[in-house]
């Protein structure tokens, strides 16, 4: 799992062990209400998103798949989909290019982009590079069959996306998932902008499977 670090320090990827214990173990509960609420054989496609910029949706992703990762047996792929905002790269100490703008463009190929981390069953494909047309993108025949090849060779893919009630990008991979975990932050989403998000996630074929809420006081 990991946490950011002071921005001076450049590496922003730091083991589980740096996170207080109850932190870990909400990790460790979410996970299993992942795997809970996804009952289905083969690939888990699970989208993490949230209502504005802000809330925590990336770091919550980074640290649900390292949770998964670290269960036996079970290969995990985050995949950066956020392509305004990407974070994922520094979250995981990770070159960004080459990424799925790359790969969607036909520049790469799949096994080009795909990064390991330091947990073995963990990789990443970070964003590449800042594309104008995102939403385009990840609507794209291209994008489908980026998904249909990882679902041959990974038990989950986790996609860190936009915020679904900002841009429209993450309508797509939504489609494509078998459930939605939104992130919220405590004293900062509103309950109006919330349901504007899972009513989106509806009208959209997702299903929205729970709710992290971050900056909680234990």
């Amino acid at each position: 799992m990991f946490k950011k670090k002071n921005k001076k320090s450049g590496n922003q990827a730091v083991n589980v062990d740096a996170l207080n214990f109850l932190i870990r173990e909400s990790y460790k509960t979410a996970r299993t209400n992942i795997d809970y609420s996804i009952i289905k054989k083969g690939c888990k496609k699970v989208v993490f998103t949230s209502s504005a910029k802000g809330e925590g949706k990336t770091l919550s992703s980074v640290n649900i798949a390292s949770a998964l990762a670290q269960q036996v047996d079970t290969k995990v792929i985050l995949v950066e989909t956020d392509l305004r905002r990407p974070h994922v790269h520094l979250a995981l100490g990770l070159a960004p290019s080459p990424g799925i703008t790359n790969c969607l463009n036909g520049e790469c190929e799949l096994e080009d982009i795909i990064k390991p981390t330091h947990l073995a069953n963990l990789s990443a494909i970070c964003y590449g590079a800042i594309p104008p047309n995102p939403s385009e993108l990840l609507a794209s025949d291209s994008m489908s069959d980026v998904i249909r090849q990882l679902e041959k060779e990974y038990d989950y893919i986790i996609f860190d996306a936009p915020p679904v009630a900002v841009v429209i990008d993450a309508v797509p991979i939504i489609k494509h998932s078998d459930g939605v975990v939104l992130v919220v932050r405590n004293n900062s989403t509103t309950y109006p902008h919330l349901n504007k998000t899972i009513d989106i996630i509806n009208r959209s074929g997702g299903k929205a499977i729970g709710v992290i809420v971050n900056r909680v006081k234990a």
